[in-house]
């Protein structure tokens, strides 16, 4: 009876190795997102395997969740730093909303999942022309999913982003974008899109002293390693944001 039982346990060990085998594949696919990246230009081939690993992976019941969270985070990830024409671009921007959409629905208390979510959205609406975006509760999906998750980033910079239209819509909020996007650097003053976030912020605001200051603390923070492609393109969109400052205040 003991053998028996743990005949079925190291059986049921094996299934579970291989039932994971695409999800571990996909992980260690995600983890090393940076190799051979050109710049911060991910590989495109690494980007589709982690895609297709965790597209096979979501069938085990089992590993479920996790593989739609990395299918999620990868086709996110894929988007922000695969190269693509640009005509494609509304076409992936919609394919990333309504599988992340779908992805939320599944699993709403998933954080990184309703953070892609929330992103996607807010993303899809800046892009539309403010009476689709409204028509399509854009400004209320974005608040509300990224409000349950604390998601201060998103929702300031949704507040900063998507079109508004007096009377009829309330939300988006300037002065709210301060205070969310406020919250977000303390919340995470290591993620240097915070810092390019709020200085686009102050420079829209014409306060360029105050986005100099906060362009040179964002600088000054390192790469982090496990977010070398995130913090590079952050970097340089600081860098860009530093070139619009200069020729704004007539400096070479």
């Amino acid at each position: 009876m003991v053998i028996r039982f743990f005949t079925i346990i190291l059986l049921f060990a094996a299934v579970c190795c291989f039932a994971n085998k695409d999800l571990a594949f996909a992980d260690s696919c995600y983890k090393a997102r940076a190799l051979r990246a050109n710049g911060d230009k991910a590989d495109k081939k690494n980007a589709d395997a982690m895609i297709a690993a965790y597209k096979r992976a979501q069938k085990d019941s089992s590993v479920a969740e996790k593989a739609t969270e990395g299918y999620v985070k990868s086709l996110y990830f894929s988007f922000r730093f695969v190269p693509f024409e640009k005509s494609k671009r509304k076409v992936k921007l919609d394919t990333l909303k309504t599988i992340s959409e779908n992805a939320y629905n599944r699993y709403p208390k998933n954080k990184e999942i309703a953070h892609i979510y929330a992103a996607s959205v807010s993303m899809w609406g800046a892009e539309k022309n403010p009476l689709a975006a409204v028509k399509d509760g854009v400004a209320a999906k974005v608040r509300d999913v990224a409000t349950a998750t604390k998601n201060y980033q998103v929702l300031g910079r949704a507040h900063q982003l998507l079109p508004y239209i007096p009377i009829i819509l309330s939300w988006p909020d300037k002065e709210l974008a301060e205070k969310y996007l406020i919250m977000a650097m303390q919340q995470d003053p290591a993620d240097i899109y915070n810092y390019f976030f709020m200085a686009e912020l102050r420079f829209d605001q014409k306060k360029y002293d105050e986005a100099q200051k906060i362009i040179d603390k964002g600088l000054a923070r390192g790469v982090r390693t496990d977010y070398f492609l995130e913090d590079r393109r952050g970097r340089w969109h600081l860098k860009e944001l530093q070139k619009k400052l200069n020729a704004k205040l007539g400096k070479k």
